[in-house]
């Protein structure tokens, strides 16, 4: 009967790790992530970041100002992805 107890508690707890490791996997990047990971790769000052299409695609497009003196923008997919940056 304690085999039975403990095989249930096991299969409860890797079912509840499987869930939850797919929950986070699933999550959308948030706005702050993207502008975080733009400033990383352009250290300078955020213009704006917003939600948009692009490329048939739904991204953060997050604009910055950089300190090389360059504008930037820099797409991130939802799922964290960059997709694409270029400077003006």
């Amino acid at each position: 009967m304690q085999t039975a107890k403990h095989w249930l508690i096991a299969a409860t707890l890797a079912s509840v790790a499987v869930f939850s490791t797919t929950a986070v996997l699933a999550a959308d990047l948030t706005k702050e992530q993207a502008t975080e990971m733009a400033l990383k790769a352009h250290p300078g000052q955020v213009i704006k970041t917003y939600e948009e299409t692009h490329k048939g695609q739904k991204v953060w497009e997050v604009q910055v100002k950089g300190d090389d003196g360059k504008k930037w923008e820099v797409y991130y997919t939802m799922d964290g992805k960059l997709m694409e940056e270029k400077s003006k």
